[in-house]
C-alpha cells in the first residue's frame, strides 16, 4: 500500500512533461529573439529598477525619430520652394533680357515681348502653386488654397480677375507721359494693397493665401529650434515681378504713341521685373540657408540616434554568442522532453497483463 501511494501515475507524469515542454518552448522563443535582435526578450523583467532608464531612453528615441521623419519632409518642402523660386527668377530673367533688347519704336519686337510676358505670367503662377501632400507651400498658413489666382479667372472674393484688375487700373492704353505716370502709380498702389477700389488690390484679387500680417508657417525641428517658411506668394519680390510682367502683357507697348511715354512705360516695367528678380534671389538664398541649418539639425539628430541606440544596447543588449549557446542547450532539453513524453504516452497497464 505504501509503494502504491508513492507511485506517480503515468497520466500525471505525462502532464508534467507537457508543462515542461511548453516552458522550454517559451524559453526557446525568447532566446531565439535574443539571438536574432541582440536584445533581451523581456528587458523590463531582467533590468529591475533600471527598467526606468530603459523606458526613458526609448521615449527619447521615439521623439528623436519623430523629428528625423518630420525634418526629412521639411527639407523636401524647402527644396521644392527653393526650386520654384529659382524657376520664377529664370522666367523673369528671360523676359527682362528681351525687354532690354526690344526696340521702343515698336514693331514685331514689342509684340513678341508682350506675348512672352503673358506666357511668363502663367509660368510664375504655376511655379507659385508648388505643393505636396500637406498642401500648397507658398500660401502661408492657408496651405489648402492655391496662392495665386489664375490670370483670366474671376476671383470670387473681389468679383474680378487679375487681368481685369490691371485693365481697370490702367484704364486703357495711355497716350501721354502724364497718362503713363498715372497708370504706373495706380498699379503700384494696387500691388501694395492701397488702390482706391479694393477689388483691384493684390491680396483681394491676385492672391488667395494667408494675408500680410499673419504669422508665417512655422515648423519645430527639434526640442529647442523652429524654422519658418517665409517665402510666400505675396512677398514684395513676387508682387514686383508680376507687376512688371503685367505692364508688358496688358497691351503692346508700341501702342503708346508718344515716344517719351513709351520709354517711361518700358523703363518702369523693366525696373519692376529687376526688383522682383533681386528679391527672388534673396528669398532663394534665405531658403537655401534654412536648408543648410536644417541639414545641421538632422545631422545632430542622426548622431543622437546612434548614441541612444548604443545606450539601449548597454542596458538591453545580450551576448549573442552566449544566447546561441543557451538556445542549443534548450533545444537539446526540448528534444529530451519530447522523447520522454513520447515514451510515457506509449505506456499502458495492459502491457503488463
Amino acid at each position: 500500500m505504501t509503494e502504491i501511494s508513492r507511485t506517480v501515475s503515468t497520466a500525471l507524469q505525462s502532464l508534467r512533461q507537457r508543462e515542461q515542454t511548453s516552458r522550454l518552448a517559451a524559453e526557446i522563443s525568447d532566446v531565439s529573439k535574443e539571438v536574432t535582435t541582440g536584445l533581451k526578450a523581456n528587458p523590463y523583467d531582467d533590468l529591475g529598477h533600471r527598467s526606468a532608464d530603459a523606458i526613458a531612453i526609448r521615449m527619447q528615441i521615439t521623439r528623436n525619430d519623430g523629428f528625423l521623419t518630420s525634418n526629412a519632409l521639411l527639407d523636401r518642402r524647402f527644396l521644392a520652394v527653393e526650386t520654384s523660386l529659382g524657376a520664377m527668377r529664370d522666367v523673369g530673367q528671360e523676359v527682362l533680357e528681351q525687354a532690354f533688347t526690344t526696340d521702343s519704336a515698336g514693331g514685331l519686337s514689342t509684340t513678341y515681348l508682350s506675348q512672352a510676358a503673358r506666357t511668363a505670367l502663367d509660368r510664375v503662377l504655376e511655379r507659385a502653386a508648388v505643393s505636396d501632400s500637406s498642401g500648397f507651400m507658398m500660401s502661408g498658413t492657408r496651405s489648402d488654397t492655391n496662392p495665386l489666382q489664375a490670370w483670366d479667372v474671376q476671383n470670387p472674393n473681389s468679383g474680378v480677375s487679375p487681368a481685369d484688375a490691371v485693365t481697370n487700373v490702367i484704364g486703357g492704353v495711355p497716350t501721354t507721359l502724364a497718362d503713363v505716370q498715372t497708370a504706373i502709380d495706380g498699379l503700384k498702389a494696387a500691388f501694395n494693397d492701397t488702390a482706391a477700389d479694393p477689388a483691384n488690390n493684390f491680396e483681394n484679387t491676385f492672391y488667395n493665401g494667408a494675408p500680410t500680417g499673419n504669422p508665417p508657417l512655422t515648423s519645430r525641428t527639434s526640442e529647442t529650434q523652429t524654422l519658418t517658411q517665409s517665402a510666400q506668394a505675396n512677398d514684395p519680390a513676387i508682387r514686383d515681378l508680376i507687376r512688371g510682367l503685367a505692364m508688358l502683357s496688358a497691351f503692346n507697348p508700341s501702342d503708346i504713341p508718344d515716344e517719351a511715354a513709351r520709354d517711361a512705360w518700358l523703363t518702369e516695367a523693366r525696373s519692376a521685373i529687376g526688383a522682383g528678380l533681386e528679391g527672388l534671389t534673396d528669398l532663394e538664398t534665405q531658403t537655401g540657408l534654412k536648408r543648410a541649418q536644417l541639414a545641421d539639425t538632422i545631422s545632430a539628430q542622426e548622431s543622437r540616434a546612434l548614441f541612444l541606440d548604443g545606450e539601449v544596447m548597454n542596458l538591453e543588449g545580450v551576448d549573442q554568442y552566449d544566447a546561441a549557446t543557451r538556445l542549443t542547450q534548450l533545444q537539446n532539453q526540448l528534444d529530451s522532453s519530447f522523447a520522454v513524453t513520447a515514451r510515457l504516452s506509449r505506456l499502458s497497464f495492459l502491457n503488463y497483463l
